[in-house]
């Protein structure tokens, strides 16, 4: 089966109908600072257990995995999101999202929690900002035999920014730099 092809087919489907901009070229967003501990691909790569494994293999960069079986996402190195600001008097709207991230655990079954009770935070590293905004409760999103929980996140300022998942105690976080675009590029 091929499970993570199809979740990656999904997230860039995902990202492309949500709004989110994940910047493939970080010349596009202003300059990153060495001072944000952003999500990189690991010396050892994660591989989950099955029935996530056999395709976990197969990913090439820029995507990788991170986490454990208890709690993982689909990354791509470099983790640099675009940010947009809303409209004035929608400053308090999730929409549109910056992100739709796609966590797993391996032994999730969508059929028996179709909510599942997945939360995400993040907090800002580098400065003040609201605190990240969530498109209500987690969802799934149903991958043959397998599902993944997928949240929507707005990140209400541009800068440096650590989310984290929290499944049942289990929890994961990554570093993302959040940039605002570049006009004209």
């Amino acid at each position: 089966m091929i499970i993570l092809r199809l979740i990656l087919l999904i997230t860039l489907a995902a990202s492309a109908g949500s709004g989110q901009q994940t910047i493939a070229n970080p010349s596009q967003v202003e300059p990153i600072p060495d001072s944000c501990p952003m999500a990189h691909r690991p010396a050892m790569p994660f591989i989950p257990s099955p029935p996530f494994r056999e395709e976990a293999a197969k990913l090439a960069p820029p995507i990788f995995l991170l986490g454990t079986d208890k709690l993982f996402t689909s990354i791509s190195d470099p983790m640099v999101w675009e940010w947009r600001p809303h409209q004035p008097g929608h400053e308090q709207e999730v929409q549109p999202l910056t992100a739709k991230i796609f966590w797993f655990r391996v032994g999730y079954d969508y059929r028996t929690e179709p909510q599942p009770d997945l939360k995400v935070t993040g907090q800002r590293l580098d400065g003040p900002a609201p605190p990240l905004m969530t498109l209500g409760n987690a969802t799934n999103a149903i991958l043959g035999e397998t599902g993944s929980m997928l949240t929507g996140v707005y990140v209400p300022a541009p800068g440096c920014w650590e989310i984290t998942g929290d499944y049942k105690g289990d929890k994961l976080s990554f570093v993302v730099w959040v940039g605002s675009h570049k006009p004209g590029q």
